[in-house]
């Protein structure tokens, strides 16, 4: 995601066994090892850094900047522990959009000429024309990436409400449909491809892949996953159709949507289930292809 960003000298991947779900915790004893004996803290403190940001705010991230020595430490109040063990911590506030407070740490080192609060993806001039010739068809419809795949299946739309959702689309015309799906998503990738005559499954596409293709799209309709973030990156018209796990879409849409280019669609406290497809239908057409030129 890093790849081609002017701003960075350098990236160093540190897979911390904490907010991870990719790795084994091990418990409080796995961790405290981890951050004692792993390579990748020990490269921390090799390289001497002088200012050390835990973005999420933890004991555990609080820690693992103490063992690398950093002098000049920021973290979070509010969240999950760690603020006693930074110099700064700015407080968690759950109805701030979480990029806000990110860049939070920047006016905390002084920074006052701030970047808009939406992801930052640099692609190269090939890959955007990667991503421009996965599209069969010039631009004349309407290009629009569907993404039912996330990291959590209790946060995700229904799968049969997508598919749902798909079969109403095929009334729309001059509609070009690109299905994504990681390899857990596979085979609900390839049967929503299934149910619109003018809908392709791409299952095989890399992260960077990815990201083009959705530059070149005209709108995203995704669960709260990357694939949110991302079409915000190049501020695609995108609905985020929220899962059960979600309580509120106003507050979902305040803490992660994007103004004027991300609709957050779903239930509120005491109103009844998930957005329905035909609702996400009269969303796509009010708020998507409105969008288009």
């Amino acid at each position: 995601m890093l790849r081609g960003n002017p701003h960075l000298s350098a990236v160093l991947a540190v897979d911390a066994p904490w907010f991870n779900k990719y790795t084994a915790e091990g418990g409080a004893l796995g961790r405290l090892r981890w951050i004692a004996r792993s390579p990748e803290a020990a490269e921390l403190a090799h390289r001497r850094f002088a200012v050390g940001i835990d973005v999420l705010g933890s004991a555990w991230g609080s820690l693992l900047l103490l063992r690398a020595g950093i002098p000049w430490r920021l973290g979070v109040a509010g969240f999950a522990g760690g603020h006693r063990g930074v110099q700064q911590a700015i407080p968690f506030a759950p109805d701030e959009h979480v990029g806000r407070m990110a860049l939070r740490f920047a006016e905390r080192l002084g920074a006052t000429e701030l970047p808009p609060v939406r992801p930052q993806l640099f692609l190269t001039p090939q890959e955007r024309a990667m991503g421009e010739a996965r599209w069969a068809s010039p631009r004349r419809g309407f290009r629009l990436a569907v993404g039912p795949g996330g990291g959590h299946p209790e946060r995700c739309w229904p799968p049969a409400s997508f598919a749902a959702l798909l079969r109403e689309l095929a009334a729309e015309p001059d509609l070009e449909i690109a299905v994504l799906g990681g390899p857990r998503e596979r085979e609900l990738a390839a049967e929503l491809a299934a149910s619109h005559p003018g809908a392709r499954a791409f299952l095989d596409l890399g992260l960077r892949e990815t990201f083009a293709l959705i530059a070149a799209a005209d709108g995203v309709i995704c669960n709260s996953s990357l694939l949110l973030h991302a079409a915000a990156a190049f501020s695609r018209p995108t609905l985020a159709l929220l899962g059960p796990a979600f309580p509120s879409a106003v507050r979902h849409q305040a803490q992660w949507g994007y103004p004027g280019t991300c609709w957050s669609l779903g239930r509120e406290p005491g109103s009844r289930g998930m957005a329905t497809p035909d609702e996400a239908m009269s969303a796509f057409r009010r708020h998507l292809l409105r969008m288009v030129p």
